[in-house]
């Protein structure tokens, strides 16, 4: 059957993969990022070779009211979403007090806030209609012991795991099933100025952006409320449960 797929942060990366595997296994789609431009050229491409019915919606999901305006724009189009992709999200690095909190302020809003707002705005009419698929991309980062840096994006990820979790315990016997998608170092366009941090990284522990994406996809509508993406991920979070926070400190310091 058909569904109805709405993507946040669907102009590159993962969101643009979640697009073209949605539009392979021919369900319709709502697209929404800041690029317009790539969200229409992504959109024209997926009409000309799936046939489906492709809606764009250019949103900043730091603003605060950006959910409402993309759950307004989809109801405006009779278009009801069965299945939520909470993708988007970038890095903000620097210190804490250095930076301003209107950076914050943003960066908690895409990657949470959004996420939570609009999973609360279309979850109604996934109760009425008696089916729902929400993933919520987290990161391996959420089961980090301790870091001294990077911590809000941590916190975040972190943050986006336990909500996903709730939605899946609470909803899961309506049908309704949320899984946080974890992965770790992915190629994408997250990295792409980052080249001296990716050469550091060893190329065993990198994972093709469309491979996250198809294990997210069989995850979600297996039902599960987790995936960790790839064996190293796996073991890499094996050792952060098991690794004593007094001991990670003491190497930081």
């Amino acid at each position: 059957m058909i569904k109805n797929v709405l993507i946040t942060g669907a102009s590159s990366g993962l969101g643009k993969d979640f697009a073209y595997l949605y539009a392979e296994k021919g369900h319709n789609l709502v697209l929404t990022a800041r690029r317009e431009g790539n969200l229409k050229s992504i959109a024209n491409d997926l009409v000309k070779k799936y046939n489906i019915i492709v809606l764009i919606v250019s949103a900043d999901l730091g603003r605060q009211d950006s959910p409402s305006k993309i759950f307004n724009f989809c109801e405006e189009n009779n278009t009801k979403i069965d299945i939520l992709v909470n993708n988007a999200g970038y890095g903000l690095t620097g210190e804490f007090d250095k930076l301003s909190w209107e950076s914050h302020n943003a960066f908690i809003n895409v990657l949470t806030t959004s996420a939570i707002v609009l999973t609360r705005l279309f979850l109604p009419d996934m109760i009425d209609r008696k089916y729902g698929r929400i993933i919520n991309v987290s990161s391996v980062a959420a089961f980090a012991p301790f870091t001294n840096s990077g911590g809000m994006y941590i916190a975040t990820k972190l943050m986006i795991l336990k909500f996903s979790e709730m939605i899946h315990y609470e909803y899961k016997s309506r049908n309704i099933y949320s899984c946080a998608v974890c992965p770790g170092f992915t190629h994408t366009e997250f990295h792409k100025d980052m080249k001296e941090f990716k050469s550091s990284i060893p190329s065993f522990m990198w994972m093709d952006s469309r491979k996250v994406v198809n294990q997210a996809y069989e995850a979600s509508m297996a039902g599960k409320e987790i995936i960790i993406n790839g064996w190293v991920n796996k073991i890499l979070v094996f050792f952060m449960k098991i690794t004593p926070k007094w001991l990670v400190k003491l190497r930081s310091n």
